[in-house]
């Protein structure tokens, strides 16, 4: 019942859909339980205060990520009873202890079987969302063997399908014409993971016609921030939207910089294409769902032509390359020259993104396996080598909103024409 009527009713198609969704889970299932990062480990870690020990408040940003991940730890408790004592001391120590316990395999595999259900409820709403056979049964495949999706989700083991779904859910009642859901959506994926916040002045614009609907909107979105903010004083706690302002995360956006010579006067790049970006859209929308998702794929690709990035984040471009790529076939070789790119840039982070996340499988051999910014350096200087790939991902991105903006352009004279 997941696939919608339209596909269902096309036996072939229906086919091609349960073949790629087994080829899809084949590949998951083989990286699941053989390979971790800190980052999935401790997000379990702090999880594990509330749903073994019977802590009620835990502050740690976002805090609905939290939470979920407790929900799931509580609920596998009877698969996996040994994860009470699984972290050992905290700290870096409970990623070795994870990896020399015996049930790591089981473990590591049931830890992102969460992630699995939101991720392949992206899939699905994909279907949802393009009628077009075609089109839908292509992002479907797409989305089902992105490497890009493989490596943040069942590689590093990152929650950025919890986020991807509310997106997509999002997308989903905007195709349907209905707003206010829209919104609400898009503001519960900003608490399991902040940055959909920065497409919420886009999707009211694109979305609402008036004023008054726009302020409406504008609110629908700010709820369940709102909510997260309020309910910490209960537990006379800081709330979340405070959270936000401190939040080291945040300086990523101000990296890029040019400096007009004095102290405080500088241009930061990526606020200033956000801010031409929305006034672009302010004043040209059609307000249609493709004006919506093409927009929003702009700003993303801005994002991350000029600010700082940890490499699970590229996977937030992937819904709005997917619909990008069945409507113009050039941006499959873009994205494989992404991909190319992004394995380089990976080795700014070392082990963390090589050699260490295979350490469940033999923890004394790939611990001390020489990672490739090691092996890069005994011949060039891994800096400049590392910089020179991530120029050509800048230049690919900057590319790709060059052809997207002219998308967008062309559409509208037609339509002007018509």
């Amino acid at each position: 019942m997941l696939i919608p009527p339209i596909y269902r009713q096309d036996p072939s198609v229906k086919r091609r859909i349960y073949q790629w969704l087994l080829i899809g889970l084949l590949i998951r299932f083989f990286f699941m339980p053989i390979t971790v990062h800190s980052d999935l480990v401790s997000t379990y870690y702090r999880s594990s205060f509330i749903a073994y020990q019977g802590v009620r408040w835990f502050e740690f940003l976002p805090l609905l990520t939290t939470y979920l991940h407790a929900f799931f730890l509580w609920i596998l408790k009877p698969l996996v009873p040994h994860t009470v004592n699984i972290f050992g001391a905290g700290g870096y120590d409970y990623v070795v202890s994870i990896v020399a316990h015996s049930y790591v395999f089981r473990t590591l595999f049931l830890f992102k079987v969460p992630y699995l259900l939101f991720d392949l409820g992206c899939a699905f709403l994909f279907l949802g969302i393009l009628q077009d056979k075609r089109k839908g049964l292509a992002v479907f495949i797409f989305w089902m063997v992105n490497p890009v999706v493989i490596f943040a989700v069942y590689i590093m083991g990152r929650y950025e399908s919890m986020a991807m779904f509310f997106i997509l859910l999002s997308l989903y009642y905007a195709r349907r014409s209905l707003p206010a859901k829209s919104l609400f959506c898009l503001g519960v994926s900003g608490i399991v993971r902040l940055y959909p916040l920065i497409f919420l002045p886009f999707f009211v614009i694109v979305l609402g016609k008036k004023l008054r609907q726009r302020l409406k909107l504008a609110f629908w979105g700010l709820l369940p921030l709102g909510v997260v903010t309020v309910l910490p004083r209960l537990f006379h706690e800081v709330g979340e939207a405070e959270k936000l302002t401190k939040l080291y995360h945040t300086s990523y956006l101000f990296v890029m910089r040019l400096s007009l010579g004095y102290l405080y006067d500088n241009i930061y790049i990526f606020p200033l294409g956000c801010t031409v970006l929305f006034l672009y859209a302010y004043f040209n929308t059609d307000h249609s769902f493709t004006s919506l998702w093409k927009t929003t794929f702009i700003l993303l690709l801005v994002f991350f032509a000029t600010c700082f990035f940890h490499p699970q984040y590229f996977m937030w471009l992937m819904p709005f390359l997917a619909f990008e790529v069945v409507e113009n076939k050039k941006f499959i070789g873009l994205f494989v020259g992404q991909v190319l790119c992004l394995m380089v840039y990976t080795f700014h982070f070392g082990g963390y993104t090589s050699t260490l996340l295979l350490t469940p499988i033999k923890a004394t051999y790939f611990k001390y396996l020489p990672t490739p910014y090691d092996i890069i350096s005994r011949y060039y200087p891994p800096a400049t080598f590392i910089g020179i790939f991530r120029s050509l991902f800048s230049a690919i991105c900057l590319w790709m909103v060059y052809l997207v903006l002219r998308e967008l352009r062309s559409a509208k004279e037609v339509h002007l024409g018509g």
